[in-house]
């Protein structure tokens, strides 16, 4: 087996060696052992589907989605002559009646055959199949079996009883091939395929040549002025994705203002247009392309230097079937990330849009069953486009149409291209044909909760997409960690050496930690967060801590809560990084819907029990912030005079503790009452002070007048009457000497009581 092996790689494919684990692969198969493979797309994945093919006797079927890879393929084999042909969409009747005459020969000259999922319902097509001899199945693009996927084919659903129908004529292996597959996809794959005995092959996720690089930035102009600076530093070929044809165009604006020549691709141009740019692209004529996620995916470029994301990706599943268009020739490359939080608005609207509410669906319903009496709609070609439909219709995009008739599709309701007769000459579109008669919303056999599971899961997805790159971790750790790749995991170390988080990790590592937030203030977040509980999520919180006008703050109420405005002299970016931190350590938990809610967890509940327990933590809670925020050095911001009406929730707060104070409670005694952390009392009884509901013979009595004698000599004689950060001042005095004390001496010397 070996020695044919071998031959075959050199003679038919001109190679002299295996790549990584193909051979590996190549045998599992030719053995007859179904084979599931996760590897990138550089990973010449179709090399361990197309020898195994001319090994074993028969025909390759393949199944792919993917129209121009199909083509690639086919010129490619061709080239090598190996007979390949392909059905889908883009031939003719008539073509595609020779390719099946010539499947029906006892003796075909056809060695692969390449077929959109779609041919599955063609029964004439099925019919002819099973009378072939097949060496393999093989089903290219597997994720898209998935029920998680966002671009699930409802024609692979068929996939599992086709290949148990031609396995009722001769047994074959089948093989199942990705890029991009987390450990649910993976799971739902066999579960579809209805695999038992199977061998997995999972490698290549880590490229130990290309270097993943994020910038972290919102600014328009600085973005571009980033963008201009890379482009003419860096020499080479560049891919800049972004999210949307709008930032294509604006991007494209830029560039050439700043005197770079660059070149658009969407699939807003005609095709034609789009055919000039790829080629041109390939045979090196530009060098710079200006993208939606539209080009690249059957692009086999080997000189693609740097990928640059313009916008956040929407998963990492996207992410990476984009960056993998560089570094196909193995020689060092670069994956840069410019974005920044408020890309999440453009993702979180392609999800509303791609994951239309069932009301939304009802109504397209009723829309396309409208043109016909009751029980008649059934064969009835609508001659709309999506734009018309959504329209007439009511709904809000032509996206929401085209999410509901896949929708409506994947419910065998309606199918795409389909005619009982003959259709008006005049339409150009594509058409939708309705194959089942019209019925109550509440007999339609469409699974409700299922859909909403999978908005669900595409927020998930694109929280994920946010920790992989605003996250202060290792990049490629979290990457294979995502993609289950066991094997690349055991030999990564430490420090991966090849993205911005490692290489940048030994300056944060020499840097000492400073104090960015004083404890309370970790303290203060726990309890807020616990006294909301669950009502309230992230973005919202952080308005809430700082102060804002938000009219949902208003509408909730939750201007007269407790703590409202406590954290107003923090920046928002701070405020973040510190809710962020808690979650690191596992005070807090967020979920991953569009708008994430905090949870309070197991720890928080034994941390309000002990109050050492964040003092414990407190060092790689002020770590991590460090990180989150780079270098940047955050300044407290001074209070709006305009703003003093808000106090009113906060000076609710403190007077409730001043009134357990004059019922003669000790501040340990009121913590534990009003459930609160010590340091928040603290900082209750400084802001009583300050506001003139607590006298200074008072507050006297919880501190020690030498204590606050030698804090003021410290802010005069050693910092300059600096007085923030309070870290330099608790280094210069005496141990015994709190955070408390500092507070109040500072507080004394503002009302010129010190």
């Amino acid at each position: 087996m070996q020695q044919k092996l071998q031959k075959i790689l050199q003679e038919k494919f001109k190679l002299e060696s295996f790549r990584d684990r193909q051979e590996e692969i190549v045998k599992s198969v030719v053995v007859g052992k179904d084979t599931i493979v996760f590897m990138p797309t550089w990973g010449w994945k179709s090399l361990t589907y197309q020898l195994p093919g001319l090994y074993l006797d028969g025909v390759v079927l393949v199944i792919s989605p993917l129209i121009s890879l199909m083509k690639d393929q086919v010129d490619k084999l061709n080239e090598l002559w190996l007979k390949a042909e392909l059905i889908n969409s883009t031939i003719d009747t008539y073509a595609k009646q020779i390719i099946l005459n010539e499947l029906s020969k006892p003796k075909t000259d056809i060695k692969f055959l390449y077929i959109a999922p779609e041919r599955l319902n063609s029964p004439e097509f099925v019919r002819i199949i099973s009378r072939v001899n097949i060496a393999l199945v093989a089903i290219d693009e597997a994720h898209c079996i998935s029920q998680w996927w966002h671009d699930f084919r409802p024609s692979y659903m068929k996939i599992n009883g086709f290949i148990d129908k031609l396995k009722e004529n001769a047994d074959f292996p089948i093989m199942a091939l990705t890029a991009t597959a987390t450990k649910k996809v993976r799971k739902d794959i066999v579960d579809r395929l209805g695999l038992d005995d199977y061998n997995v092959f999972t490698a290549g996720f880590d490229r130990k040549n290309i270097t993943i690089i994020v910038r972290e930035i919102s600014k328009k102009e600085e973005k571009i002025e980033k963008v201009a600076e890379i482009l003419d530093k860096t020499p080479g070929v560049w891919i800049i994705y972004c999210a949307s044809r709008k930032a294509v165009k604006e991007v494209y604006d830029d560039l050439i203002q700043n005197w770079i020549k660059a070149w658009i691709y969407t699939w807003a141009m005609t095709p034609e247009n789009r055919e000039i740019q790829q080629n041109d692209f390939m045979n090196d004529k530009l060098k710079v392309i200006v993208a939606t996620n539209a080009f690249g995916m059957w692009i086999d470029k080997k000189d693609i230097r740097f990928v640059i994301h313009y916008n956040l990706p929407g998963s990492i599943e996207n992410y990476y079937q984009e960056v993998w268009r560089a570094w196909r020739d193995g020689k060092k490359s670069f994956w840069i990330v410019i974005a920044s939080f408020q890309d999440t608005k453009i993702q979180e609207f392609f999800i509303e849009n791609t994951y239309p509410t069932k009301e939304e669906i009802l109504q397209l319903y009723d829309f396309l069953y409208k043109w016909e009496k009751e029980w008649w709609g059934k064969w009835l070609p609508i001659l709309k486009t999506q734009f018309t439909i959504a329209s007439e219709s009511g709904l809000s995009s032509d996206m929401k149409v085209w999410t509901g008739l896949k929708v409506l599709e994947k419910y065998w309701i309606l199918r795409k291209w389909v005619n009982s007769g003959s259709l008006e000459e005049w339409f150009r579109w594509r058409w939708v044909t309705l194959i089942q008669e019209k019925r109550k919303h509440s007999n339609l056999l469409i699974d409700w909760s299922h859909q909403e599971l999978l908005k669900t899961e595409a927020y998930y997805k694109l929280e994920q997409i946010k920790k992989l790159l605003f996250y202060p971790s290792c990049r490629k750790r979290f990457i294979l960690d995502y993609f289950w790749d066991e094997e690349d995991l055991a030999t990564l170390g430490d420090n991966c050496g090849t993205c911005d988080y490692c290489l940048e990790r030994k300056n944060f590592d020499s840097m000492e930690i400073e104090d960015y937030v004083n404890i309370s203030v970790f303290a203060l977040v726990l309890d807020v967060v616990k006294n909301i509980d669950k009502k309230i999520w992230v973005v919202m919180m952080t308005k809430f801590l700082r102060w804002s006008k938000d009219t949902k703050l208003i509408e909730w109420n939750m201007h007269k809560r407790e703590n409202f405005w406590a954290l107003e002299d923090l920046t928002s970016e701070l405020i973040q990084a510190v809710i962020e931190a808690l979650i690191s350590q596992d005070y807090l938990h967020k979920t991953d819907w569009r708008y994430p809610l905090l949870w309070i967890t197991d720890t928080w509940r034994v941390a309000i029990n002990k109050n050492e327990f964040l003092k414990d933590d407190n060092k790689e809670l002020q770590h991590y912030i460090k990180l989150r925020l780079w270098s940047s050095t955050w300044k407290k911001k001074t209070k709006s005079p305009t703003s003093r009406k808000t106090w009113v929730g906060k000076v609710w707060t403190y007077k409730e503790t001043h009134r357990l104070l004059i019922a003669w409670k000790t501040l340990k005694e009121i913590s534990v009452e009003r459930e609160v952390w010590l340091q928040t009392i603290e900082w209750h009884i400084v802001k009583l002070y300050e506001l003139w509901e607590l006298w200074l013979t008072d507050l006297m009595k919880f501190v020690k007048f030498s204590n606050l004698k030698s804090v003021k000599d410290v802010i005069i004689n050693d910092l300059w009457w600096q007085v923030e950060p309070l870290k330099p001042i608790k280094e210069k005095v005496d141990k015994n000497i709190s955070y408390f004390d500092i507070k109040v001496a500072i507080a004394m010397m503002g009302n010129k009581d010190l």
